[in-house]
């Protein structure tokens, strides 16, 4: 990708430029909207307003065309809490070109998708719009880029884990809400399964590909509705140590959600939403694993993927019983090639921080057997 490309500053916009106004709606009359962001509020509303036309034609006309079209293979799902490597992991396989994907693109527009004038328009859009580069951890963007599907999840059901980051200090409450699906009624669990896989089908259909990868850490805490909707879909589980987590994770909401929110947040409240959000997510994992079938499971860790990418995915496959590597190794090796230069984001961490996370942590410390490392250093504030 062109230098110019990848230094473009671009401007991101809440993913809600895409949704139903319904949702939207009900979004916004259930929070707060801060007075100092009002003028980003006002524009994803005209943007919003000016898609409308587009979705609608797209669900009207074009979406139900994907209902009779079945999945025909299994999906995969890259799961693990976020800064784990699962956008790595997520970015290297999909160079297979047997996998599907949601991109960028579709997870702000999933019904502006197939639309041939509200495509062209809102591609471009998009292109204009988006960073070369993604503030939080430097990672290469592009509409075209695998992405999570969350985002195209919450666009039609009221049932997203990212509406967050519009409104941050609902951070926990959303993860009840729409990750353990606490008080969620039947009617509209199965609106959101509907979507999901309607959402799948799309994606396969845009990307040419035969068998759908996920990556979607919020699925982390959903095992047992997944495996319920797809009683043989497959699951990588990527783990990396819960403070190097911690510290990247914070890096990346400091970096990210200034772009995002509609909302302040301050930042004891967002260290407290961090360090709940991810004892939830671990043990709701543990908990609900034994519901995926035993061949269909697959732990790894970040630092066994980081030091060897292309051996551990040949791991991955021949567990996974997934066909096609000796023909995408070549594509796997070039991937990790070009981003073996990548820089990481360097941290260090106070010793107050340290000793929460690893008062509240502890746990996954001992389940993956991690220990502090010794590449972080700890000051005294």
């Amino acid at each position: 990708m062109p230098v110019n490309r990848l230094n473009k500053r671009g401007v991101l916009l809440p993913p809600a430029v895409g949704y139903s106004l319904k949702v939207f709606y009900r979004i916004l009359v259930s929070n707060r909207v801060s007075l100092r962001y009002y003028p980003r509020l006002i524009i994803t509303i005209l943007i919003n307003l000016i898609n409308l036309p587009f979705r609608t034609y797209e669900r009207i006309f074009i979406n139900p065309r994907f209902n009779k079209t079945p999945i025909e293979n299994d999906p995969i799902f890259i799961i693990g809490h976020w800064r784990s490597g699962t956008t790595h992991l997520h970015n290297i396989m999909c160079q297979d070109p047997q996998m599907g994907y949601v991109s960028t693109y579709q997870g702000v527009f999933p019904d502006t998708l197939f639309n041939i004038a509200g495509g062209f328009l809102f591609r471009s859009f998009t292109k204009l719009l988006i960073p070369g580069r993604r503030k939080g951890d430097n990672v290469v963007m592009d509409s075209a880029f695998p992405q999570e599907e969350e985002f195209a999840l919450g666009a039609k059901t009221l049932l997203c884990f990212y509406y967050f980051w519009l409104f941050p200090r609902k951070i926990a409450d959303y993860y009840d809400a729409f990750v353990r699906l606490i008080n969620v009624d039947n009617t509209r669990l199965e609106s959101w399964k509907a979507d999901y896989k309607l959402i799948i089908k799309k994606a396969l259909k845009k990307t040419k590909g035969t068998q759908f990868l996920s990556k979607n850490p919020p699925n982390t805490g959903r095992i047992k509705i997944l495996a319920e909707t797809f009683p043989n879909a497959k699951f990588i589980f990527i783990h990396r140590n819960p403070v190097e987590v911690f510290l990247s994770t914070s890096n990346f909401f400091d970096k990210m959600m200034p772009s995002l929110q509609l909302q302040t947040i301050s930042d004891e409240e967002k260290e407290q939403s961090i360090l709940e959000v991810y004892t939830k997510l671990m043990q709701d994992y543990l908990v609900q694993k034994k519901f995926i079938k035993a061949d269909n499971l697959l732990e790894i860790s970040f630092d066994e993927f980081e030091m060897n990418p292309v051996q551990c995915l040949e791991k991955i496959y021949q567990q996974m019983n997934l066909n096609g590597f000796e023909n995408a190794r070549p594509l796997f090796e070039e991937y990790a090639l070009q981003t073996k230069h990548y820089n990481k984001n360097k941290h260090s961490i106070s010793r107050r921080q340290l000793q929460k996370v690893l008062d509240r942590w502890n746990f996954a410390m001992k389940t993956f057997n991690y220990k502090l490392s010794e590449n972080i250093e700890i000051t005294d504030e």
